[in-house]
């Protein structure tokens, strides 16, 4: 009877220790596709020679990404879901239905002493990115308001564009002046060399938006991610969300070669993070979108030109569900079909 029940146990523990849903990270890294639904995905692997790093997900869901003021959300309600647990109307920038102002889930981490950092391809001010330091009832006017908010952030680390929005701005301000006193270090460039010890970085390396891939942005968000991890690990550990914004504009233009190079330029930076992730071993990696956009589908490939052929319902978004991909401590809690602000109540699960 001893013996059964000392198997018994073994064999409780066993389960316990192997379902990693019990076990919390340190570090925790939010990657956000903008407009990136399965088909965007499907487009690039079959566009590219080489495995993906998707391929190294086990545990993969589904999220609904419908907005409180409609079945088909924009980016700036999709965010509000997955930085307060909160749905809200197409538009809102962390503000309830009320327009009164929600908590953002970034402030939590920085309460316990824990280093963040946010990253991304558009303005640092635009709606997926705002969502993780700001207020605003309005996205569409936003910007100069954000960029102010920011200074009293607290936020360790920004690298995206925007930088109108800092130094030339309406009310004559220099914001940058402003945020070196507090600390912070700017770049121009990821490239650019950093002082030993640096705590506190911002690269605001475009006036608004970074360029897309075809234009030559080259490895910038790869790179952003490494440098981001330098200057965010610590004993306390991070959170830091990436956004890989242009996917979505490449849904919007209707223009399927945009898409599978930002969807492809994505990838890289999934595995940058899953590299780190991999070498740490106390890193939960998130990749999940906010909604699809374009309604893309994939009819076929012309073998002359081996290149796909595919269509589109629209250009704008839709309410189709997105996939969610985790690596690492906690994975196992973003599998199935949940709501999009269900990212929020697992992520913050982890920090009691």
């Amino acid at each position: 009877m001893k013996n059964r029940f000392l198997l018994f146990l073994s064999l409780v523990l066993f389960i316990n220790c192997s379902d990693n849903k019990y076990i919390k990270p340190k570090n925790i890294i939010l990657m956000i596709g903008d407009g990136m639904g399965l088909s965007q995905i499907s487009a690039a692997y079959y566009q590219s020679n080489d495995e993906l790093s998707f391929s190294e997900f086990k545990d993969i869901g589904f999220v609904k990404t419908h907005s409180a003021s409609s079945i088909i959300t924009d980016s700036a309600a999709g965010a509000t879901a997955f930085s307060t647990g909160k749905k809200t109307y197409n538009g809102s920038i962390n503000m309830d239905t009320d327009t009164l102002p929600l908590r953002c889930i970034t402030y939590d981490f920085i309460d316990k002493n824990i280093k963040t950092g946010i990253i991304t391809t558009s303005s640092v001010t635009h709606a997926t990115p705002g969502c993780f330091y700001g207020n605003h009832k309005d996205r569409w006017t936003a910007d100069e308001e954000l960029a102010l908010q920011f200074i009293d952030s607290n936020i360790d680390l920004l690298i995206g564009g925007g930088e109108k929005y800092f130094k030339k701005r309406s009310d004559d301000k220099n914001l940058i002046d402003s945020l070196e006193q507090k600390g912070y270090h700017f770049i121009n460039s990821i490239n650019d060399k950093i002082p030993e010890n640096t705590d506190k970085l911002i690269s605001l390396c475009a006036p608004k938006h970074p360029k897309s891939i075809a234009q030559g942005r080259g490895d910038f968000l790869s790179k952003s991610i490494e440098l981001g991890v330098k200057i965010l690990e610590n004993d306390r550990g991070f959170f830091m969300v990436v956004e890989g914004a242009q996917i979505d504009w490449g849904g919007h233009d209707n223009d399927s070669d945009y898409i599978i190079s930002e969807v492809l330029d994505f990838d890289k930076s999934i595995k940058s993070a899953l590299n780190f992730a991999k070498n740490d071993n106390e890193t939960l990696v998130i990749v999940t979108a906010d909604h699809e956009t374009g309604g893309y589908g994939i009819t076929g490939k012309n073998n002359k030109t081996n290149k796909l052929i595919t269509g589109f319902l629209n250009d704008d978004h839709t309410a189709t569900m997105v996939p969610v991909f985790s690596y690492g401590p906690g994975s196992s809690n973003f599998t199935g079909i949940f709501d999009n602000t269900e990212i929020y109540f697992k992520i913050k699960e982890m920090l009691k």
